[in-house]
């Protein structure tokens, strides 16, 4: 028979007669508790201190692209098709993209542990190309960088922090892509596209109508674009108009709109000339068209128009049309068809009649941003002033 005895803090065991001694070590489990629990409270730390340097680096790379950007947008206006300029226009544009990167980045210090961003953060990139210098209008950086100079995983540890990281820069840079060699509109989407086109052909009788008018300043300069109450005012601002014409007796005169056909014959997908106005080139037009995108040069099949679809014009742009649009400049094929050679951007100024016959339209070239743009990025495609992509970039 087992019995216990406690003598001065010792047990025993009796068993017939003989004592054998157990001793006990009060505090040990104690001790590996207290060791677990802090082992758990440094790991604990570790990751709060990761999970919040991670994340404030996240806010920095998201401060970047979204300054660069904004900076790139700004520099993205009409008077870059201004042929005139001086050296302190195009500083003084370097310091209003600037201010609008700056005040971007001060939307994120003001709602996160960001420090401010400085002027001396925005890099401007321009290009290399010996061609570069010989193109005509307002120049134009191939890239906006910003840099973080504060972005340093260092600056945001807090207090009692575990974490000694180096260094982690952080910088974004916005492209302006000018080289566009098709437009592809998602499923769902529309291209914002005129259904015109003006035949301009440089090699065939001299210089093209657009070329003539528009690019050799031989177009009148009567209205001026003002983006801030977003009208059109009397006056000249170095961007010449171009006046063109949609009949329903075409004699091939270089100043004459082709009526393109968006529904490639199709009758099932005819749309109201107005509403393909309004709505653009869809998606689903391309489809019809045996088409996943719009590329340079393209055939594409062009109709004569009705009296019934100048009426459907004239309606519609009679007071002008404030967002821009894309317009293509073509060669003639046939007299069904032509070849899309390159996209330009307008503003349409007004339609008026001045026959039975003849719809006369004002153009006021412009500069359109798309998402839709597909770009090259060798020097051997020809840069297009009338319309930009803007993409981030590391």
């Amino acid at each position: 028979m087992l019995r216990m005895q406690s003598v001065d803090g010792q047990c025993s065991l009796k068993a017939s007669g003989a004592e054998v001694p157990v001793r006990v070590r009060r505090g040990v489990l104690s001790l590996w508790t207290v060791m677990a629990l802090g082992f758990i409270g440094l790991a604990s730390f570790l990751v709060l201190d990761v999970w919040l340097i991670s994340g404030l680096l996240q806010h920095a790379r998201n401060c970047c692209e979204s300054s660069a950007a904004a900076a790139a947008y700004k520099w993205v206006s009409d008077d870059l098709l201004r042929q005139s300029w001086q050296q302190f226009e195009v500083d003084g544009r370097e310091a209003q993209c600037t201010a609008a990167a700056v005040e971007q980045a001060a939307w994120y210090s003001e709602r996160t542990p960001l420090p401010a961003l400085n002027a001396e953060d925005v890099e401007y990139v321009w290009s290399q190309s010996e061609n570069a210098a010989d193109e005509l209008g307002f120049p134009i950086p191939t890239a906006i960088r910003v840099r973080h100079s504060a972005a340093d995983a260092r600056v945001y540890r807090r207090a009692g922090s575990l974490l000694n990281l180096a260094s982690v820069t952080t910088a974004a840079s916005a492209r302006l892509e000018n080289r566009p060699v098709a437009f592809r509109p998602a499923p769902g989407q529309t291209l914002p596209m005129l259904p015109f086109s003006i035949c301009d052909d440089p090699g065939l009788n001299g210089a093209g109508w657009w070329t003539s008018q528009v690019e050799q300043g031989g177009g009148a300069d009567e209205v001026a674009w003002n983006p801030e109450m977003r009208i059109f005012e009397q006056g000249p601002d170095g961007i010449p108009e171009i006046v063109v014409e949609l009949t329903t007796e075409p004699s091939g005169k270089p100043q004459e709109l082709v009526l393109l056909d968006f529904s490639g014959g199709d009758l099932t997908s005819v749309r109201p000339l107005n509403r393909q106005i309004q709505e653009g080139l869809r998606s689903s037009d391309l489809e019809s068209l045996g088409l996943r995108e719009l590329t340079f040069p393209c055939d594409f099949p062009s109709i004569t128009p009705t009296l019934e679809q100048l009426g459907e014009v004239e309606e519609e742009l009679a007071d002008g049309r404030v967002e821009s649009v894309l317009l293509m400049l073509c060669s003639r094929l046939s007299s069904t068809g032509l070849s899309l050679q390159r996209p330009v951007a307008v503003r349409v100024v007004d339609a008026v009649r001045p026959d039975s016959e003849t719809l006369q339209l004002t153009f006021q070239p412009c500069v359109l941003v798309t998402g839709m743009a597909v770009t090259a990025t060798d020097d051997a495609t020809p840069s297009n002033r009338y319309v930009y992509s803007i993409r981030l970039a590391d």
